[in-house]
């Protein structure tokens, strides 16, 4: 996972939408819509539901002419963290700006969700859903990061490492699983999270001081039972890995979710051989078998232009995504970059030249949401699907950086108003 500065382990557990509220019928006219293979001209409507229509109905309140723009489903984000209660709105704006309306928030605390609560899932905001607070390891990731936050006065000054059951879930045995699980369902996670890094050296690091926070995750013998606890209350487990090691422990443990390609967290740990974080394909081959899915999480590569990164990029990164890629494994794009939405992570997914415009939209679009949320019919622009989409002046096909030309937002039928700030920002950063 990689943290910033100022980064904490955060998010917001909301498992259904606020009720739509009734709106008026549209018209649009003169658009091309994606079908998930090409454009093709369509005349759609939106009901008073907020869903989309394919017939014309017995009324339209308004027809809204396209001029030929091109229409795509909007956004996912399949891992991030909502760092910062006080800036919800702003996060809101800066997301549904970038075209971004869903969101899965891969950790989080009950003490920061319940300041944004009331800001997400609506019609006019993000909708997201969270893994609520974490298992990890004696004095493990992310307990740097809530280190910082206790400092920054964002968590309250009294919490002293290592926030067990504030912040995160330490676990030293399986007796320690099993008492704070039933914790953790009273939070409504729709995941559970696990923090493995560097598994293959856990017994040398897990007492030396200087492998705290960032260097070391959770004893892997013990993720097999927080999988079957998980398994047994109806929820997938998402584990965080960095290295190749971790990612095999991750798929013997039964886990349903790989967060983060293997090779992030490399620049932890400059004096580990990059073959640590080398997938083979005997590793993709069995991820696919067992339907596991891999949150890609590279958008950082674009901030660190080093030869160091460069050289793991050409020789880890890629090589791994292609392995994946050709063994059949589901990808979805997540950024885990704090304050950025994950258009960064389509545009830098576009420069690693694994997957081409069209597989990178459906990836950024369709699978990924699907994935947040299984049970909506969203991710395609068809009869009874929820009305969300935008509407583009250029062709991304032919060049991905068009995916930023956005015209108009509609989501659950609603045209979105956005600050000028937001959508005009000159980073992407969500943040002043």
């Amino acid at each position: 996972m990689q943290f910033h500065p100022e980064a904490l382990v955060l998010a917001i557990c909301l498992g259904s939408l606020a009720t739509v509220q009734a709106g008026p019928v549209y018209q649009f006219n003169h658009g091309v819509w994606w079908n998930g293979a090409a454009f093709v001209a369509r005349t759609l409507y939106t009901d008073t539901h907020g869903v989309l229509r394919e017939k014309s109905p017995p009324r339209v309140d308004e027809v809204i002419d396209l001029h030929g723009g091109y229409v795509i489903p909007p956004l996912a984000e399949g891992h991030n963290h909502w760092l910062e209660p006080a800036a919800a709105d702003q996060y809101n704006a800066c997301y549904l700006a970038d075209g971004v309306y869903y969101v899965r928030d891969m950790g989080n605390l009950p003490y920061l969700m319940d300041q944004m609560r009331e800001k997400l899932n609506l019609p006019t905001s993000v909708d997201l859903v969270s893994a609520m607070t974490a298992f990890t390891g004696p004095g493990a990731h992310p307990v740097e990061i809530i280190d910082q936050f206790v400092q920054f006065g964002i968590l309250p000054k009294d919490w002293k490492p290592d926030y067990d059951r504030k912040a995160e879930f330490v676990v030293r045995t399986e007796g320690d699983i099993d008492e704070r699980f039933p914790e953790l369902l009273k939070q409504h996670p729709h995941y559970v999270k696990a923090f493995l890094l560097f598994s293959e050296e856990y017994e040398q690091r897990k007492n030396d001081p200087s492998k705290y926070g960032n260097h070391r995750g959770m004893d892997p013998k013990l993720l097999p039972h927080l999988v079957k606890l998980a398994h047994a209350a109806g929820l997938k487990v998402a584990v965080h890995v960095y290295t190749a090691s971790d990612f095999r422990d991750a798929i013997a443990s039964g886990a349903d979710n790989i967060e983060h390609v293997p090779g992030d967290g490399a620049s932890n740990e400059p004096q580990m051989g990059l073959e640590h974080f080398k997938l083979t394909l005997a590793d993709a081959k069995l991820a696919a078998a067992r339907h596991i899915t891999v949150t890609t999480t590279v958008d950082w590569l674009g901030s660190d232009k080093t030869p160091e990164t460069q050289t793991l990029t050409e020789e880890v990164i890629v090589p791994n995504l292609i392995a994946l890629k050709t063994q059949g494994v589901a990808i979805m794009v997540g950024s885990d970059h704090f304050r950025r939405s994950s258009l960064g992570e389509v545009l830098e997914l576009r420069d690693l030249k694994v997957f081409s415009n069209e597989e990178l939209l459906d990836l950024a679009t369709r699978r990924t949401a699907n994935f947040i949320f299984p049970e909506r019919k969203i991710g395609k622009l068809k009869e009874g699907y929820e009305a969300n989409f935008l509407v583009l002046e250029r062709n991304p096909i032919e060049n991905l950086d068009n995916i930023k030309s956005i015209v108009l937002r509609v989501k659950q039928g609603h045209r979105l108003a956005l600050p000028e700030s937001a959508v005009k920002r000159a980073t992407l950063d969500c943040v002043e």
